[in-house]
C-alpha cells in the first residue's frame, strides 16, 4: 500500500511537471521546485501516517497478547 501511494505521487508529479513544461517554459523551474517542495510534503504525511498507524497496531497486538 505504502509503496503504491509512493508511485502514485511520483508518477502524478512527473506527468504534471511534463504539462507544465510543455505549457509555459519559461516559468518551468519555478513551478517544478514548488512542486518538488508539496510531493516532499505529501511524502512526509504520508510516512507520518504509516508509522501512527504502525504503533497502533503494535500497541493493539501487545494489548491483545496481553490477555
Amino acid at each position: 500500500m505504502k509503496n503504491i501511494l509512493i508511485a502514485a505521487g511520483i508518477t502524478g508529479a512527473a506527468a504534471a511537471g511534463v504539462l507544465l513544461y510543455l505549457r509555459n517554459r519559461n516559468k518551468t523551474a519555478k513551478t517544478m521546485h514548488n512542486l518538488a517542495d508539496a510531493a516532499g510534503d505529501a511524502h512526509e504525511g504520508v510516512r507520518k501516517f504509516f508509522r501512527k498507524a504502525n504503533r497502533e497496531a503494535r500497541a493493539e497486538v501487545g494489548a491483545a497478547a496481553m490477555g
